[in-house]
C-alpha cells in the first residue's frame, strides 16, 4: 500500500509539474493574452522536457529553488526530480490536457489545468486524469515554473 500511495503521490507531483501536449479546451474567455501564450508555450516545453528527458530544458524551465511535494510529503529538491526522470524511475509519454485557465497578476502568472498522464512510475504503469496548479514568473524574457 505503501508504495501504492507513493507512485500516485509521484504522479499528482508530475502533473502539477507539467501538464498537456495540446490544448483540447481552455476553461473562459476571453481570447488569450501574448503573455498567456507564453505560459502556454512554457508549460508545453516542460512536458516536451520531461518526455523527453531533456535535462537542459528542465533546468531552464524549473526554478532553481522549486521544490517539489508529492502528495504522501516527501520533498524533493529540483535535481532530485530531474534526476528520476533522468535515471528512467519516472518515465512520461503523454499529457493530454483537457481543460485549463491561466490568470495573471503582473509577472506572475496561475495556471490550472485538469490532464490525463500516461507514464510508468516506480515501474507501473497506467494513465491517470488529474487535476493542478501552477505557478510561473517571467525571469530573462520566459515563464519559469517556481510553483
Amino acid at each position: 500500500m505503501k508504495k501504492l500511495t507513493t507512485i500516485f503521490a509521484v504522479l499528482v507531483l508530475a502533473l502539477t509539474a507539467f501538464t498537456g501536449q495540446e490544448s483540447k479546451q481552455r476553461n473562459g474567455t476571453p481570447p488569450m493574452t501574448t503573455e498567456e501564450k507564453e505560459v502556454y508555450s512554457a508549460y508545453k516545453a516542460i512536458n516536451n522536457a520531461m518526455i523527453k528527458k531533456d535535462r537542459a530544458k528542465m533546468e531552464l524551465y524549473f526554478d532553481k529553488d522549486l521544490t517539489f511535494t508529492h502528495m504522501s510529503g516527501k520533498k524533493q529538491a529540483r535535481e532530485e526530480f530531474i534526476g528520476e526522470i533522468m535515471d528512467g524511475t519516472l518515465n512520461y509519454f503523454k499529457v493530454d490536457t483537457k481543460d485549463y485557465s491561466i490568470s495573471m497578476d503582473g509577472d506572475t502568472a496561475h495556471m490550472k489545468v485538469t490532464h490525463t498522464l500516461t507514464a510508468k512510475v516506480y515501474g507501473i504503469s497506467g494513465s491517470w486524469t488529474m487535476s493542478g496548479e501552477n505557478t510561473y514568473k517571467k525571469s530573462g524574457g520566459i515563464w519559469v515554473r517556481i510553483k
